[in-house]
């Protein structure tokens, strides 16, 4: 383990949406939750979906927010693409669509939205939790009137959210690859590399960041350290994990290094490196992930 964190970075690199939003949750939580649109006799077309970031923390009774897409991957225009939360989640729950281009509100808030074939449309999606609860993984229905749901899968379009009483650390992370697709090839002679930029956008705490390849039991042997923002070059030695001080408002840069011991087949719901940020209650209070394979 090293210590990191030795400078703090002020220059934001998430825009907070959550005061835009506040209208969105509606009272009536009921309304927001039957967003589900109805099945109808034929599926003409097929979907898919992405949130970011993939995990968030947040108090009782504030909004959590993050973006949304739904792809249309089908042969048809999909029709009336909504999302709703899973049954129990404690939290009223809201959705709009945005503009793909600059990520403001276009439209109405909970309304349905069409998708041409071939297209995207993306969302903003509001969590208000009304009582406390750990990490949860929270998967979403992404669907349309003419085409199922969306395939769930944890880290590419489920929200691991907490919702607490008290003030915790609340680490917006998001990944970058090489060729900005989201993918890590790893070379057979030499390591795969992505880079992860952060915002705490909570409370100061002192945060243990790690690296996982989740469920899957994968040949690879995974570094990372901080980097400068200026230059991408590491300013900590490559170690398997990292710990120190991320103040409220502060940004970090991290590199990740994958190298392989075998073949990593590419299959992108399941073979993934994920990069965990815990606090020091032992909570994930931010995560982010990109697909990897080799080459």
């Amino acid at each position: 383990m090293d210590v990191l964190f030795g400078r703090r970075r002020s220059r934001a690199i998430w825009l907070s949406v959550g005061c835009w939003l506040a209208g969105l949750l509606l009272a009536d939580a009921s309304v927001a939750l039957s967003a589900t649109p109805s099945a109808e006799p034929t599926s003409t077309t097929t979907l898919a979906a992405a949130v970011l970031p993939s995990s968030r923390s947040t108090l009782v009774g504030n909004v959590a927010t993050a973006f949304a897409t739904i792809i249309n991957t089908g042969a048809a225009a999909a029709r009336g693409c909504s999302i709703a939360p899973p049954d129990g989640l404690s939290a009223r729950f809201g959705y709009q669509t945005t503009d793909p281009s600059t990520n403001l509100l276009i439209g109405f808030a909970n309304s349905p939205a069409d998708i041409p074939v071939g297209a995207l449309q993306t969302f903003v999606i509001a969590i208000m939790p009304v009582s406390p609860f750990g990490p949860t993984d929270v998967p979403f229905t992404f669907a349309c009137t003419n085409a199922p749901a969306a395939s769930v899968i944890s880290g590419v379009n489920t929200l691991l959210l907490s919702a607490t009483t008290s003030p915790r650390a609340d680490v917006v992370a998001l990944a970058g690859t090489l060729n900005n697709d989201g993918i890590v090839a790893v070379p057979s002679a030499s390591a795969g590399v992505f880079a992860v930029a952060t915002v705490n956008v909570g409370a100061t705490d002192r945060i243990e960041v790690s690296t996982d390849t989740g469920r899957a039991g994968l040949q690879l042997m995974i570094q990372l350290c901080q980097t400068d923002p200026a230059t991408g070059r590491c300013v900590t030695r490559l170690v398997s994990t990292l710990a120190g001080v991320m103040t409220a408002g502060s940004t970090f840069t991290f590199a990740v290094f994958a190298n392989a011991s075998g073949v990593v087949p590419f299959d992108p719901a399941v073979n993934r490196i994920f990069v965990r940020f815990t606090d020091s209650f032992g909570n994930t209070v931010g995560a982010t992930s990109v697909a990897v394979r080799t080459q």
